[in-house]
């Protein structure tokens, strides 16, 4: 097959060049912060929360939610073994110490009974991921919070749209943060957001975000060290664009997904990641498990894939292996994944008869 079938990408319409026309012709001057305000003002009010704060990135995001708590050095966050680094590294900013934990092998997020056995009394918070678009396990996680007096940060990151039992993740927490970086459902090339209801975590992270200027004794004064985090109104035109349409995208990736479930349901071997019935997920990664294979030839099936211009990736190493990090726990699930997960491609311009190619791929590799 000719045509490259993409692991993810965007879908951009009028609406999208039409803002970011404006944006570049008009968003300047007096306007050049038009499509921020508008971008976190409309991202608010979609997840029904207080505040939101647009940021370069959704990892410089992750950061600021971890900043505005207070985080420092001799402080434990929990944090689930399978993401991409950020989520560690986030943490790992502050000086705090991430704790890994294990997943949970019917959604790949993490696991609520390892987060209890995890907390000693230097825990302050939880950092959780919504992996893949999957809703973690909220209740049981909200309860371990309150039970233990620690702080919930939500990584959205790609999990825009997604619901657990009615409501959308982001809105559980005490802070939550979402991407538009190039790979997610909605775009804007890089891109973040922080959200919260909280007015205290709210100010603060804006304070650092603008490199801690207050302006209280003179132009340009800081009164904290701070960082360059904020975003810039031309990618916000885009993101805004993108979030408008987040209802149509949705439907674009729970259609993809519903193809491959419907070609790979009841192969034997392939455990095909579902939501569960109380959570509606965005599915913005399909992913499997190759139930009876060796890392190797998992491997060696990505790269038949690759062969035949498929693009998919394989599952995330567990982060308590990385060297500037540290591994209390081998988290078992986790290590299965990691040697035998595989995230399908959903780009936006892909097709059933695209779907039925990668099918029809895996399964004669397989």
């Amino acid at each position: 097959m000719t045509k490259r079938i993409s692991f993810a990408g965007p879908s951009i319409t009028e609406k999208e060049v039409s803002y970011v026309l404006d944006a570049v012709q008009n968003g300047w001057y007096e306007n050049y912060d038009g499509y921020v305000k508008r971008l976190e003002q409309t991202f608010a009010d979609y997840l029904g929360v207080k505040y939101a704060l647009a940021t370069h990135c959704c990892t410089l995001a992750l950061h600021l939610a971890a900043a505005a708590l207070g985080l420092k050095q001799g402080d434990e966050v929990i944090v689930t073994d399978f993401s991409w680094v950020a989520t560690a590294y986030a943490i790992a900013y502050t000086g705090a110490t991430c704790v890994f934990t294990d997943i949970t092998p019917d959604t790949w997020t993490i696991d609520p009974t390892c987060i209890e056995n995890a907390i000693t009394p230097r825990t302050r918070a939880i950092m959780l991921v919504h992996t893949f678009g999957q809703p973690a396990e909220m209740d049981e996680i909200l309860a371990l919070a309150q039970k233990y007096h620690l702080a919930i940060i939500e990584d959205a990151a790609p999990a825009l749209g997604s619901e657990y039992k009615g409501k959308r993740v982001g809105t559980f927490g005490d802070i939550a943060c979402f991407s538009f970086q190039g790979a997610k459902m909605a775009v804007s090339g890089e891109g973040g957001i922080l959200v919260t209801n909280s007015e205290e975590y709210y100010r603060r992270a804006c304070l650092l975000a603008s490199m801690g200027r207050t302006d209280s004794r003179a132009v340009f004064w800081s009164d904290v060290l701070g960082y360059q985090y904020t975003m810039g109104n031309l990618a916000a035109s885009l993101a805004l664009a993108q979030l408008e349409r987040a209802d149509v995208l949705m439907e674009k990736k729970r259609a993809l997904f519903s193809r491959y479930a419907l070609n790979l349901k009841n192969t034997a071997g392939i455990y095909l990641i579902t939501e569960k019935e109380y959570c509606k997920s965005n599915y913005c990664y399909p992913s499997i498990l190759l139930k009876h294979h060796t890392r190797e030839q998992r491997d060696a099936i990505l790269a038949g894939l690759r062969e035949r211009n498929i693009h998919a990736r394989p599952a995330f190493p567990r982060m308590s292996g990385f060297p500037v990090l540290e591994r209390r726990f081998e988290n078992p699930v986790a290590a299965e994944v990691e040697a035998k997960g595989i995230s399908l491609p959903s780009a936006a311009n892909l097709t059933e008869d695209d779907i039925d190619f990668v099918c029809d791929s895996l399964l004669r590799l397989l």
